[in-house]
């Protein structure tokens, strides 16, 4: 049975082949589990024509972004919600995370926008309920098979 993630994703990207998708990981890999967007782009790299390790700065690939025409743009990055356990995923909109404060250099909300704007792409995140996010590498107990999951609803929703 395929996740409630996954669902909202067939429905978010329905229609729109997977070579005009566009995944951007964001997150520091020095950072614990804020590595789960470069880390689900590890595991999407093989597998979908166009993934991109923003790091800790999705500013500065919107140039490389543009470049590719896409029709959706797919943010992933470690965001803290209120009461969620370590591993969840949910689709967060720009306007979302100006509302709930999530921040970055340049905030996210401002980046979504302006791919948004210059692309006309679909472009939205999913945030990842970290469980640890401090100065070690590797991802915390049971957060690789959550990211798994995760994407294996991604390439569920665009298969």
């Amino acid at each position: 049975m395929a996740s409630c993630l996954e669902e909202t994703l067939k429905a978010r990207l329905k229609g729109i082949p997977a070579d005009q998708i566009v995944f951007v990981g964001i997150g520091n890999r020095y950072r614990g589990d804020d590595a789960a967007g470069p880390a689900i782009i590890d595991l999407l790299a093989e597998k979908v024509p166009h993934t991109i390790d923003a790091g800790s700065a999705p500013e500065n690939v919107t140039g490389a972004i543009k470049k590719l025409k896409p029709k959706a743009i797919v943010l992933i990055d470690a965001l803290i919600f209120k009461d969620a356990p370590p591993g969840s995923a949910f689709v967060v909109e720009s306007d979302e995370i100006a509302q709930k404060g999530f921040s970055h250099t340049l905030s996210l909300d401002f980046v979504m926008d302006y791919l948004r704007q210059e692309t006309g792409a679909d472009v939205f995140l999913i945030g990842v309920q970290p469980g640890h996010i401090e100065d070690m590498e590797g991802l915390s107990a049971g957060m690789q098979e959550a990211l798994e999951k995760i994407t294996a609803s991604l390439l569920g929703a665009i298969a």
